[in-house]
């Protein structure tokens, strides 16, 4: 009878020392399937720890609530313990017409490099909006079970009690710093493609990925983490 410490890969080796090879099906055996309960059960680790896995932190900021009316001016990703990816739009995109096509394709793009994304009322907000302006643009956005997602407002909100739950009000109540304040004036100009204004809302989106892998951190322990896709 094989056991689970039999399994080899291609290359003889074993589901710890040669992941990317299982996460492929390059295995000597029959079909694996499941390879992050593989992973799991030969570890002792959770299931989401597979090295395939990789985890990425994400927020967008626009300049209107609807994606039929709105822009996307920067996004970012931040890999889980590493570093921080971004895009922001120009003023020269938002004055020849092509507005945030690009910024939208490389979010896309960005995504895909990630098994698992964490945001902050991401279900309602950031992954609809960002789905919504991929589909006017015509760009293939990963379907049902591609990505994991996991959205960190539900976890404040079903396991801890706060007036407000904000990404905001909740780190400032944990202790966790980092969030900027943008004026509405930087807003107003960022819209309309005033580069200095644009900076600000960067530095403020990459505060915000920082601030979200903290408490992720923090408040990881409160809930089993399950497959919910994007």
């Amino acid at each position: 009878m094989t056991k689970l410490t039999d399994l080899r890969c291609v290359h003889r080796h074993s589901i710890v020392t040669h992941p990317a090879c299982f996460a492929k099906g390059h295995v000597k055996w029959p079909d694996v399937k499941n390879v992050d309960k593989l992973y799991s059960k030969v570890t002792g680790q959770p299931w989401y720890s597979f090295p395939e896995y990789r985890i990425g932190y994400f927020d967008i900021e626009v300049d209107n609530l609807k994606a039929d009316f709105g822009t996307v001016l920067t996004w970012c990703f931040k890999d889980k313990g590493g570093e921080v990816h971004s895009s922001v739009i120009t003023k020269e995109e938002i004055i020849n017409g092509t507005y945030d096509r690009r910024v939208v394709e490389e979010f896309v793009e960005r995504m895909k490099t990630y098994k698992i994304i964490v945001g902050y009322f991401s279900t309602r907000f950031d992954l609809p909006y960002m789905r919504s302006k991929a589909l006017h643009y015509g760009m293939e956005f990963p379907g049902y079970a591609d990505i994991y997602h996991w959205d960190l407002f539900y976890t404040v909100r079903n396991k801890l009690c706060l007036s407000r739950k904000s990404l905001e009000a909740t780190c400032d109540y944990l202790g966790i710093e980092g969030k900027t304040p943008i004026s509405r004036n930087d807003w107003r100009k960022a819209k309309y493609g005033n580069k200095k204004s644009l900076e600000t809302v960067l530095e403020h989106n990459i505060a915000d990925v920082e601030i979200l892998e903290e408490l992720h951190d923090r408040i990881e322990f409160t809930r089993k983490w399950i497959k919910r896709s994007i």
